[in-house]
Order: structure tokens, then C-alpha cells, then sequence
């Protein structure tokens, strides 16, 4: 029996070839699993960016009720430390349990888990006896949810698109998570007036509904067997030998650790910018709006470069502006001179990460997916924290937009290196792997 991945690929390589212009952004959405599992994706996004916006103005209130303001940031910080010590700890298995388990089951399990979280948290919220304490048990159980969810997505997504559709399947789930980012405080900063923080969070259970009853609607992801298997530690090495030969991929994981450690978790700390420019819960949503919009021009960007042979040499580029972007935008004093830049960071964010998800799953054959993809799940939800905290803590004794100029420099100093000395990441291309089949 033919797959039904194969098929819809071969039906749109004959409409493409009919007519080219068919071929766009868009086109992983032809694919029936790929868009069931997109549409549930990005309600559920629009519920978490809600939670997230409510969840950094509640880590601020409780500074506030505990009479200490000037230590927000440093809330802030810990709240990503309680997500990065489970990541770091967690991250690498999870990638292990994504190459050994049906991928579709596994995520209806760590969605499922997460909604349970969210609905504790709003129950806890709108009884008022929330305190820091709780917020950062919850949020480090998230963090393990997380370190098994995320490698599982990303190491899915190959199997429900062709290779020819890969870069659109990858900037339409970058959309569908940057979409949220702009929807979900726009819409968290209209009902958090009638509704408070504990409602925003109910409302973040509720939506992950969708992408459940989507998980269930698709196909099954079985395991494809590719030999023996190999003891837990063996296969977490295996992946990480994989990583450490291949030039490319090690200076992607190293790009993005320092991203991840300086730059990248400017969003979280988007509270702390909002109490040092002297503004409210509103105008911290247009802030996480205006990154949202920058986030989302640039994941339709990075979908419609399916043509671009370059990546590594853009990933660098974007890398370079992303620092740059960022200090300029720690320069800032008003509102709006900060969602312009916050928004321009934002899109050479998205671009980089683009580049980065598609070297790594392109360059990368299904059986070690999981685990290549789990180290920058480990990234984002490890080091990414550490920065959070590492940034809060400069922002405590220096001040947040301080913080922001020390990270953009950091940043733009390894990218101008790598761009420099670096001639296999400035000349890398995404390699096709063979496509993986169950039987």
C-alpha cells in the first residue's frame, strides 16, 4: 500500500509541474494530517501566549504585593530558572522517547498533561492564594512536559509533509506559533479586565482541546526500527556524536546556545521593560504584540524561502541583525520607539530559527530525529531560562535595557566571528535525507 505521505507528495510534484506557481508557503497545507495537526497547533498557541502574557503580569504583581518592585526581574529570572534546571536535566530523553514511541500518542500525553497544569494554575490564581513558590513548581513542571512535547513536534513534522515541503511545513508552524504570540496578548490584554489572570489560564486549558482532538483525528506515527536497539545513555550519545561530526550542525547548537544565554529570552523579561519604561498591563501586551508581528513576518518569510540554497549563509545574517536589533532596542525610552524595535528583533529571531530547525531536520536522518531535535529543545528550555535569569539579574543591578545592550553585543560578536572564519556554516545548504516509511 503506497503512503499517503508519498501519494499527496506526488500529486502536488504533478500540480507543480503543471504549474509552478502552485508550489508556495502555503503548500504543506495541502497535506490532510499536516493541517489538522497545524489548525490545533495554533489555537492551542493563541491559549499558552495568553497564559504567558497573564502568568509574567502576575510574576510582577506578586513582586509588587510582596512589597519588593524593584526585584520583579529577579522573579522573573527565577521563573525561568525553574524551567531550566528540569529542561537541562530531561531534554536529552525526551528526544530518546520521541525516536522509540508512536509520536502521536506521546503528544496527546504531554498536551494533555500541560492543559491539567494550566487548569491547576488558574484554580490556584483566581482563589488568591497563588505566591512565587507555586508559580515556579508549575513552571517547572511544564519544563519536563516540555522536554518530551517539543522533541516529539519537531520530529514529527517531516513524516507529514514531503522533503520538497519542508521549509513551508516549518515556517507555517513557526507562524502558527508567532501568530499566537501576536493574537494571544492582544486578546489575553481585552480579557484580563473581566476575567483576571486565573481566567486567562482557564481559558489556555481549555484550548488545548483542539490540538487533542486533532492528535486523535490523524494517522498514527509508529516506530520505524532501523537495527538493534541501543541502551538509554548509548542512544543520547549516538545523537550526540551525530551533532559533534557534522561542522554544521555543531555551530547551529552553539549559535544557539549563545542566542539562547544572551538575547533570545528578551521576551520574558518584557515585563521588567514595561515597568522601566513606567507602563501598564496594555501597552506589555502591544509590546508582546508588536514582537508577535515581527515573529510572524518573519516565520511567512522563512515558509516562502523553500528555493534558497544559502541557509547557513542567511542563518548568520539573521544571527548578526538579531544582536544588532536588540541593542538598538535597548536604547529605547517610549513605548512605541520599543515596539519597533522589539518587533524588528523579533523577525530576525524567527528567520534564524527557521534556518536553524531546517538545517538540523534536513541534515538529519529520522532515526536520530528526536534526539538532534532535542538538543535545541534542551536550548530553548534549558539554556533559554538560564538567559532569562542570567538577564534579570543584570537588569536587577544595571537596569533591563542595560542587560539587553550586554546580550546584543554578545551575540553580534560570535555571529561576526562565525561569519568570518566559519566558511562551513556560511556555505551550508540543507541536505535531503531519505524519507522514512513505516510498512
Amino acid at each position: 500500500m503506497k503512503d499517503p505521505i508519498a501519494a499527496e507528495a506526488e500529486a502536488l510534484d504533478e500540480a507543480t509541474a503543471a504549474d509552478p506557481g502552485r508550489t508556495s508557503a502555503l503548500a504543506a497545507l495541502l497535506y490532510r494530517d499536516f493541517r489538522l495537526f497545524w489548525i490545533g497547533l495554533l489555537v492551542s498557541n493563541i491559549g499558552t501566549w495568553m497564559q504567558q502574557f497573564g502568568l509574567g503580569w502576575l510574576v510582577v504583581q506578586l513582586a509588587i504585593r510582596d512589597a519588593t518592585p524593584q526585584l520583579a526581574p529577579l522573579y522573573l529570572g527565577l521563573v525561568g530558572l525553574a524551567r531550566a534546571i528540569p529542561g537541562l536535566a530531561f531534554g536529552l530523553f525526551g528526544g530518546v522517547v520521541a525516536d522509540r514511541a508512536d509520536r502521536r500518542r506521546l503528544l496527546i500525553v504531554t498536551q494533555s498533561s500541560a492543559a491539567i497544569l494550566a487548569t491547576v494554575l488558574g484554580v490556584l490564581t483566581i482563589s488568591g492564594s497563588i505566591n512565587i513558590v507555586e508559580v515556579v513548581l508549575i513552571s517547572a513542571l511544564n519544563s519536563i512536559i516540555f522536554s518530551f512535547d517539543a522533541p516529539t513536534r519537531q520530529a514529527m513534522v517531516p513524516r507529514l509533509v514531503s522533503d520538497r515541503h519542508l521549509m513551508s511545513a516549518i515556517g507555517l508552524n513557526s507562524a502558527a506559533f508567532n501568530g499566537a504570540t501576536l493574537v494571544g496578548p492582544l486578546v489575553g490584554g481585552l480579557l484580563i479586565i473581566p476575567f483576571g489572570v486565573g481566567g486567562l489560564m482557564i481559558i489556555n486549558a481549555l484550548s488545548y482541546l483542539a490540538i487533542v482532538a486533532a492528535l486523535f483525528l490523524m494517522r498514527p506515527q509508529p516506530v520505524i526500527e532501523y537495527g538493534p536497539r541501543l541502551s538509554l545513555l548509548e542512544s543520547i550519545r549516538e545523537g550526540l556524536r551525530f551533532i559533534r561530526h557534522d561542522p554544521v550542525l555543531r555551530w547551529v547548537v552553539a549559535l544557539s546556545v549563545a542566542t539562547a544565554l544572551f538575547t533570545r529570552p528578551y521576551i520574558q523579561l518584557l515585563p521588567a521593560e514595561a515597568q522601566f519604561l513606567g507602563v501598564g498591563a496594555i501597552e506589555l501586551s502591544w509590546l508582546l504584540a508588536a514582537s508577535g508581528s515581527g515573529a510572524l513576518v518573519g516565520a511567512l518569510l522563512t515558509a516562502s524561502l523553500g528555493t534558497w540554497k544559502r541557509r547557513g549563509a542567511l542563518l548568520v545574517t539573521a544571527a548578526l541583525a538579531h544582536g544588532t536589533l536588540l541593542m538598538l532596542f535597548g536604547t529605547q525610552r517610549t513605548v512605541l520607539g520599543a515596539m519597533v524595535f522589539v518587533g524588528l528583533t523579533s523577525l530576525a529571531v524567527m528567520v534564524f530559527m527557521g534556518m536553524g530547525s531546517t538545517l538540523m531536520q534536513t541534515r538529519t536522518p529520522d532515526a536520530l530525529r528526536g534526539r538532534v531535535m532535542s538538543v535545541q529543545t534542551m536550548v530553548f528550555i534549558g539554556f533559554m531560562p538560564l538567559g532569562q535569569m542570567l538577564l534579570g539579574s543584570v537588569g536587577t543591578v544595571a537596569g533591563i535595557n542595560t542587560a539587553f545592550l550586554f546580550g546584543g553585543i554578545l551575540v553580534t560578536l560570535l555571529a561576526g566571528y562565525a561569519a568570518i572564519r566559519v566558511s562551513a556554516l556560511r556555505e551550508a545548504v540543507a541536505t535531503v535525507r531519505p524519507r522514512a516509511v513505516a510498512s
